[in-house]
């Protein structure tokens, strides 16, 4: 994957997500990630629903779950796989070694456990995400289509492998292009999302390129960008 084109799918993604005002609202949410990451058992159930179901995963016919205690029954997963996330805790995807077994068992584990209780592969990711923004990548029924991803932990290892060499090989330009700071600092910066409180991660940049590019069908970078046109009373010399 190349700068340009990432750069390219973070900037159409923020006009086609409207300033992806949903993600940022709870990833600058610190004391709400915080004790989640941390301390899950310390969160009530009604937090949990408001900030991670209702506002972030935005799940249909959630109503229809309700009744089946899907929040209260989500974070017990989650302080369940307290063991698991404690251990990645400062785990990348960019660095992470994912043929070390113990590390790709970890990560298939808490996608597949959060799947339960009518939470699909999707909205499990976005939970996952929430736990480590820097390791968990997200997905969308479309992006789960078409990885073929399922609860088969060969199909979430090799989409893996696929997303952090993608990973790799943008991060491996963008030193080379000896940038200020690191990729997502600088893409977060210019795109306003650090002065807004949310530093989006790689992991979430690679996504958007992932949605736009393989969901949506759409040519990244664009088949043409306009330039600047010059006023009439520019001076051309």
């Amino acid at each position: 994957m190349k700068f340009n084109d990432l750069a390219w799918a973070a900037v159409c993604f923020y006009y086609r997500s409207a300033g992806d005002r949903r993600y940022c609202a709870i990833m600058k949410d610190s004391d709400f990630l915080s004790r989640l990451r941390c301390m899950p058992q310390a969160l009530s159930v009604k937090e949990f629903e408001e900030k991670a179901i209702d506002g972030f995963i935005n799940m249909e016919n959630y109503d229809l779950l309700v009744s089946h205690q899907l929040a209260e029954k989500i974070l017990k997963k989650i302080i369940d796989l307290q063991l698991e996330t404690f251990a990645m805790m400062g785990t990348s995807l960019l660095e992470c070694n994912l043929n070390d077994r113990q590390i790709i068992e970890a990560i298939t584990l808490t996608y597949t456990e959060l799947r339960a209780y009518g939470l699909w592969i999707t909205g499990a990711s976005k939970i996952a995400h929430l736990l480590n923004d820097r390791l968990f990548p997200l997905l969308n029924p479309a992006l789960a289509r078409y990885f073929n991803i399922t609860d088969d932990k060969t199909s979430i290892r090799n989409w893996l492998f696929r997303i952090q060499n993608d990973m790799q090989e943008v991060n491996a330009e963008f030193q080379a292009e000896r940038l200020e700071g690191s990729l997502e600092q600088y893409l977060s910066n210019r795109l306003g999302y650090t002065a807004e409180g949310c530093e989006k991660s790689l992991v979430k940049f690679i996504d958007e390129y992932y949605w736009l590019k393989y969901a949506d069908c759409l040519t990244i970078p664009p088949r043409w960008a306009p330039g600047l046109i010059p006023s009439p009373n520019t001076q051309i010399r």
